[in-house]
């Protein structure tokens, strides 16, 4: 087993930590959202939306690409306001960190960007060499902060991206598909840290397609699908599944698949897949996936596929980054 990775926060940021309280379970929220929507022009990008973001904990957005979550994450940051609905934050006492998906190959070297960041974030000169090293070493790119950025791999500027979010300790923390271009190593390394913030009184949300990072560190999940959320699920231990199974089949009158989608053992109905052809789905236990196929076959389906899913199985189809055709949402 690895050992946790010990982030050096100033002892100021760790006593402030304790006083503050942020560590009692019932500290007022960070963020909340009541009925957000978002619009550009005629063009819906979020509706509805309703999220609170309490210190400590971790949400999870997961959609499709296209489905809004960067969108909801910049105006959780103060990039975007709300076109309708009400955001509740004190933004002048609430310190963000902020790693959006795309990050520039820009002319600056590592080691100069950051300390430019560290000067943004008022870090004294020592201070800020001192973080930069320690973060440096800690994802593996020590030996290149001299290397300007523009030649860096997508892997290495995904680093440089978590660094800046870091460099002071944020009580509240977005990340915009952390894991993506990542290797192994510093994908545990990523978790490793995001868990320790947390248990230090960091709220974390994130837009991520990837299941280990939901079962490490995840309270809170919102399925997010055209803009809307069409699903929530609270407390790490419901974020545990067994084992399912996903049935893909030819369509059945609509009296039928009713019933199909009544019978025990039927968790989900995933979104529409294979354009172009008159086919449906569901994901169900595993256990119950031979009554589901007996049942499909009797009522004259046609069997297209049956695949095994994991753990987390229930939200697997919501975090295939493919796009929505034709969605437009951010």
């Amino acid at each position: 087993m690895r050992s946790i990775i010990r982030l050096p926060f100033s002892a100021a940021h760790r006593h402030a930590r304790i006083e503050g309280g942020l560590e009692a379970t019932n500290a007022p929220p960070l963020i909340t959202i009541t009925g957000g929507s978002k619009q550009y022009g005629s063009r819906p990008v979020l509706t509805g939306i309703s999220m609170t973001v309490l210190p400590g904990t971790a949400t999870a957005l997961v959609g499709r690409n296209g489905s809004g979550k960067s969108t909801l994450l910049s105006i959780l940051a103060g990039l975007l306001r709300l076109s309708s609905g009400v955001l509740t934050c004190d933004r002048q006492a609430l310190t963000i960190g902020y790693a959006p998906e795309a990050f520039p190959g820009l002319k600056l070297t590592a080691e100069d960007y950051l300390r430019w960041m560290g000067r943004i974030a008022g870090f004294s000169e020592a201070a800020s060499a001192s973080r930069i090293n320690e973060l440096l070493e800690l994802f593996s790119l020590e030996s290149s902060r001299s290397r300007k950025l523009a030649g860096f791999s997508k892997g290495m500027l995904q680093k440089v991206n978590l660094i800046q979010t870091l460099l002071i300790r944020p009580q509240l923390l977005l990340l915009d598909e952390p894991m993506s271009g990542l290797d192994l190593p510093a994908q545990a390394t990523l978790i490793d840290v995001l868990r320790e913030l947390k248990a230090e009184g960091t709220a974390l949300v994130l837009s991520v397609h990837e299941p280990q990072i939901i079962e490490a560190v995840a309270d809170t999940v919102y399925v997010l699908h055209e803009g809307q959320t069409i699903r929530t699920i609270h407390g790490a231990e419901n974020l545990k599944s067994a084992p399912t199974v996903k049935i893909v089949y030819t369509a059945l009158p609509g009296q039928v698949q009713q019933a199909l989608e009544a019978l025990p053992g039927v968790i989900q109905v995933p979104p529409p897949e294979l354009a172009g052809t008159a086919c449906t789905g569901l994901i169900v236990d595993q256990k119950m996936s031979d009554t589901c196929l007996q049942q499909i076959l009797a009522a004259g389906g046609s069997i297209v596929s049956v695949k095994p899913l994991g753990g987390l199985s229930d939200l697997t189809e919501w975090m295939d980054p493919k796009d929505q055709i034709g969605s437009g949402r951010g």
